[in-house]
């Protein structure tokens, strides 16, 4: 696969389950609350020109993202994985082992940052997805994590950025 396009490219970022408001009561499916902003933002950056979208393959926003891009197969996009290490879903509940390997084999390219887990390869996988991109849709209230520091990471580096926590329609970032 060639190097994606910066500006034809929207990464995402957002909590795991276990963080988001309902405290982890969601399933692999995307949740009813999300299922229309999630693919309201993927519509709106398709139509801004962003044909290849990154998602980083965690449990949460990042699979439930991922579902939202192949449910807009008919518009000319690619669904782009980037995993933090090989072995990322290997302990995971079933139901998300299963949607991992699904989106991962739905998905255009694959791409692992790290040979193998280490401390900061989470981390790395989250700068090289915002280096990739031009636009970021993420879930970001706040918390401080992985999240946080791709969503600060991003607007340093002047992606456009979509929030779909509690309908905020800006950020205040440092």
């Amino acid at each position: 696969m060639a190097f994606p396009i910066r500006a034809q490219t929207c990464c995402f970022s957002g909590y795991r389950p276990e963080k988001m408001p309902s405290g982890g009561h969601w399933g692999a499916s995307i949740p009813d609350t999300l299922y229309e902003p999630l693919l309201r933002a993927v519509g709106c950056a398709a139509e801004a020109g962003c044909t290849d979208f990154i998602t980083g393959m965690s449990r949460g926003f990042d699979l439930w993202a991922a579902q939202a891009v192949l449910l807009h197969r008919e518009v000319p996009v690619k669904l782009i994985c980037a995993l933090p290490f090989p072995e990322q879903a290997a302990h995971w509940e079933e139901e998300w082992r299963t949607l991992h390997a699904l989106v991962r084999d739905r998905a255009d390219a694959v791409c692992v940052v790290s040979p193998a887990y280490h401390a900061g390869c989470f981390q790395a996988r989250n700068r090289f997805m915002v280096d990739c991109a031009g636009r970021l849709i993420c879930y970001f209230d706040g918390q401080h994590g992985g999240t946080a520091y791709t969503v600060h990471r991003a607007a340093a580096r002047g992606l456009h950025i979509d929030n779909l926590a509690d309908g905020q329609l800006t950020l205040n970032l440092p």
